[in-house]
């Protein structure tokens, strides 16, 4: 199904009864990550909402490049759109997390607890391979600006990202401007202000947002747990379905 809302078309799914329980994907996925988890949550008696972001699944990207905080807006459009006053449950994984966590800080979105499954918000340090990544970039663009040598420029590229493992980066495609907004904004100092219920959960082999990211975020939030998964990678409630419900029940009645 399809709505518009803040002027944007978005694809979303709405399935059971009972209480809303809104699911919010990552960057690169869509609303078809979540169809384990929306299962488990209907057969439990809630009514779960997920949509694709605009630039993902079936939805069109923005004519402009987005921040956190247009997601965060467009999110809240969403519910009011849909007439949800009460969201008992705000789940999300990686970029759907960061999504959550700011909205929630800002009091702009509200839910009775959270779901956080791999979420991104720590601002990775800037290594020294990322630093070298930099200047070679920059002598690559010199590089292939260089007559003759134009055709060379798309190759380097792919060759230059995957290097210091921004590939997202390089397929993020007509969304790679807003990728660059969203991944430099640092969501710690927000930390402190996210005080309800939230159930942290994590894979063990998670290399997008590793595993120090969610001990800052459950030693930052007023009241957190946090399991960690073992064998998990990024997409741990893919990974390891059984384990990310398991986690939930220790909260979700």
């Amino acid at each position: 199904m399809k709505v518009l809302v803040n002027g944007q078309l978005i694809e979303y799914k709405k399935e059971g009864e009972g209480p809303a329980v809104l699911l919010l994907h990552g960057w690169g996925s869509s609303l078809a990550t979540f169809d384990g988890l929306s299962a488990y949550f209907v057969k439990k008696g809630y009514t779960v909402w997920r949509f694709d972001f605009p630039g993902f699944g079936g939805s069109p990207a923005p004519e402009q490049a987005w921040e956190v905080s247009d997601f965060v807006n467009l999110t809240a459009a969403f519910i009011e759109k849909m007439k949800l006053s009460h969201i008992e449950l705000l789940g999300g994984h990686s970029f759907g997390g960061r999504v959550i966590m700011k909205g929630i800080a800002t009091k702009v979105l509200k839910a009775r607890q959270l779901l956080l499954m791999g979420a991104a918000g720590v601002k990775p340090k800037r290594t020294l391979k990322k630093a070298s990544f930099g200047l070679l970039a920059k002598i690559g663009k010199a590089v292939t600006a260089l007559p003759g040598l134009g055709g060379l420029r798309e190759r380097l590229r792919a060759r230059l990202y995957a290097a210091a493992g921004s590939t997202d980066y390089l397929m993020a495609g007509p969304m790679q401007g807003t990728f660059i907004k969203t991944i430099n904004e640092d969501l710690t100092p927000y930390f402190s202000d996210i005080l309800i219920p939230t159930t942290l959960v994590w894979g063990e082999h998670d290399t997008d947002t590793p595993v120090a990211d969610a001990k800052l975020m459950k030693a930052a939030f007023a009241n957190a747990q946090l399991t960690i998964v073992p064998g998990a990678g990024h997409f741990v409630h893919e990974d390891s379905l059984g384990m990310v419900i398991g986690a939930l029940e220790k909260r979700v009645k």
